[in-house]
């Protein structure tokens, strides 16, 4: 009896411990989330078992894994994710986890077949409102307004044009995103707005060109300022994962890189181990590391 009054006392302790964990969001680039089976649509070649990466049932349900290990070793109420496919790989990648998710996804006209999807915890946050928002390229901006634990917020997921991409390209993006996110702020002046995605920019140098609203501040941008970064560029740690959000109505929010030994490579230097480098299979998860925002009450 005094055994199962112990075990009792134990498992009431760690639900207690989960209900008062402040909402957590993730936000992932899983690099390529590509399933094996050649689009109609955009060229997918490589990422087929024909193909010349060999992109196999074996490899995809690997990265799968490698992505899931992540995803649940944080149990996020709300995981924003970038560079999915499609629906399909979305709902793979769901039916992996062992954390319970709905999820959200919408196709966009990406020239790569690259969309944006959301998962949440349907007990924790309730959608309210699904747009895809127009960037002014050809991949959209994710807009989500729901209830988080009791309290409405508006979460926009943003993939912006890569380094490889014109920088014009670039910046009309971050254009499109501000002009959006400050009609949300001028319509509700305490709405609770959390911008969550890869900027392909660091936050020093969008703050420098003073695109985004003055109500906005980039969370990770001290963590920039020490030398940390999501992703590694010609050699080089740079913060292009990032979460904006206006202070005023998250005064105790918190963000992090998450990193972990296993997903790093000191292979030719410290990196995030990808799941190809230089074309040769690697089995890691993404060349980005994830990014963690704590909403601290």
């Amino acid at each position: 009896m005094r055994a199962i009054a112990t075990i009792l006392a134990i498992v009431l302790s760690v639900v207690a411990a989960s209900a008062q964990r402040p909402p957590v969001v993730m936000f992932y680039n899983v690099e390529s989330l590509y399933d094996t089976i050649p689009s109609l649509f955009y060229n997918d070649s490589d990422y087929t078992p024909k193909g010349s990466l060999r992109w196999n049932t074996t490899r995809y349900q690997s990265k799968l894994q490698a992505i899931t290990s992540v995803v649940d070793s944080v149990a996020a109420e709300i995981v924003a994710l970038a560079e999915v496919e499609n629906e399909s790989v979305v709902r793979d990648l769901v039916m992996t986890l062992g954390t319970d998710y709905n999820y959200i996804h919408r196709t966009s006209n990406d020239a790569r077949g690259m969309d944006l999807a959301v998962l949440y915890k349907g007990d924790k946050f309730f959608p309210e409102e699904i747009r895809s928002i127009e960037s002014g390229f050809r991949r959209t901006f994710l807009y989500v307004r729901g209830k988080l634990c009791g309290e409405r917020i508006d979460l926009i997921v943003c993939h912006l044009p890569s380094q490889l991409s014109r920088r014009e390209n670039r910046l009309r993006a971050q254009r499109r995103l501000a002009t959006f996110v400050d009609s949300l702020h001028r319509a509700d002046t305490s709405a609770r707005i959390i911008i969550a995605g890869d900027f392909n920019d660091t936050p020093t140098l969008i703050l420098k060109r003073d695109i985004m609203p003055a109500w906005s501040s980039p969370l990770l941008l001290e963590a920039e300022r020490r030398g940390e970064g999501s992703i590694v560029y010609d050699g080089r740690w740079l913060m292009y994962d990032n979460f904006w959000i206006d202070p005023k109505a998250f005064p105790s929010a918190r963000a992090q890189v998450y990193i972990r030994r296993d997903l790093i490579s000191t292979n030719g230097g410290v990196r995030p181990l990808r799941t190809f480098t230089s074309r040769a299979y690697t089995a890691g998860p993404s060349d980005h590391l994830p990014i963690i925002l704590h909403l601290y009450k």
